[in-house]
């Protein structure tokens, strides 16, 4: 248990360098315990409450919060209460969460001094438009949000944040209509969109985008991969838009998507995101024998196999420990990496080094002829990491 609030500690110090803040149900949303199509369905009102579609044990959900809510709290954020307002037919309504959760989601955590200061400049009726039209663009009330900017063009035509705005507004106008060119659509949500919600919307961005990725992924549907255009793939726009189960059937749409590190990397992302860390390890370690340049990269969404990759690099051992090693490394270190990969049909170092510790470890400590076959085929492989082995079964 003690593992798992650490790892919710690091989810709290990255949702911090992300958005300045900590919220609980982003938590929620960057451990997996709540997808981005059931938040999005309670936002608008599809689903009564948000604990109804939680993943996992509602108690060990409730402590992860406590737990995460005390850090913020040692880290001398301050504490507040923010209600969710429903999105579309649900525009004005709060939601509930129900139950325990209602107290631990409703309670949201800042920087102390990140509150906006009102002075005789600032407190005035344009900053209020302004604010008005993010909250419809984020809350995807696009028709409130031009009139809101109608408002402000009237009232204060000069004001810093307007042409922001305006060109946002702007920009969903574009929901209504195809995609008519999938390269130049890309190039404007990763050039120009994107960058200007993130810079005026901060973390409601992601709500305000998805949309937009979505009528991308639609315009790309079955498309085939071209590792020379990897963004012109719908798997790239599901995943921008979270949704992780059409990332995975984008992918398997493509009978050869394994012969492309990208497509494994991205599937491994949807394997880890939908709850399915067992695949997501497998890929990612077969992603060490087959692609070994590109598979520290893929590491990245899973931040407990990113902390035993560090580990991994600083091993003083002799002959270097490369990454096509660390799939046999981790099964010392993960008890679950013995049930994720279990059958190799290469046949190389690396591979003959973890299937024969795999075999051992599985075999238990009791010495046969069997177990001391194995230990030399271990040697052979890497006396390195047959050392560590060693160590291994010593300690216990």
């Amino acid at each position: 248990m003690a593992e798992k609030f650490q790892e919710a500690h690091a989810v709290v110090d990255r949702l911090l360098l992300e958005q300045r803040e900590y919220s609980p149900v982003e938590l929620l949303l960057a451990e997996g315990r709540l997808s981005y199509s059931d938040y999005e369905a309670w936002r608008c009102g599809q689903i009564a409450t948000l604990e109804e579609v939680l993943a996992g044990n509602p108690l060990r959900i409730s402590n992860l919060l406590e737990q995460a809510g005390k850090y913020a709290l040692l880290l001398g954020l301050q504490a507040e209460r923010r209600e969710f307002i429903g999105w579309g037919a649900s525009a004005g309504r709060v939601l509930r969460f129900s139950g325990e959760l209602e107290e631990l989601c409703s309670v949201h955590y800042r920087r102390a001094g990140t509150e906006v200061q009102l002075d005789l400049f600032m407190d005035n009726s344009g900053n209020v438009l302004a604010d008005g039209i993010v909250a419809a663009l984020t809350s995807r009330r696009a028709e409130d949000a031009f009139m809101l900017l109608d408002k402000l063009l009237e009232t204060d035509a000069g004001h810093p944040r307007l042409g922001v705005l305006e060109a946002l507004c702007n920009a969903t106008q574009r929901l209504a209509a195809p995609v008519g060119d999938c390269l130049a659509e890309c190039e404007f949500m990763e050039n120009y969109l994107a960058p200007l919600a993130a810079r005026e919307l901060g973390a409601a961005a992601r709500d305000f985008l998805v949309l937009f990725w979505r009528r991308l992924a639609l315009a790309l549907r079955g498309q085939p991969f071209v590792a020379d255009t990897p963004f012109l793939h719908a798997s790239y726009a599901l995943g921008c838009a979270r949704d992780w189960a059409g990332v995975k059937v984008s992918i398997l749409e493509d009978w050869s998507w394994q012969d492309y590190p990208l497509l494994r990397t991205r599937m491994a992302e949807a394997e880890y995101h939908q709850g399915e860390r067992q695949q997501a390890l497998a890929i990612w370690c077969r992603m060490c024998w087959d692609y070994p340049v590109e598979a520290e990269q893929a590491f990245a969404p899973d931040r407990e196999l990113q902390s035993a990759w560090e580990r991994y690099r600083e091993l003083d051992v002799e002959p270097e420990l490369d990454i096509r090693y660390f799939p046999a490394w981790l099964l010392l270190e993960r008890k679950d990496t013995q049930h994720a990969v279990e059958y190799v049909a290469q046949d190389h170092g690396p591979i003959r080094a973890y299937c024969a510790l795999h075999e051992l470890l599985a075999s238990g400590s009791a010495l046969s002829e069997r177990t001391m076959e194995l230990r030399l085929k271990l040697k052979q492989a890497h006396p390195g990491l047959f050392a560590i082995y060693l160590r291994s079964i010593n300690r216990c």
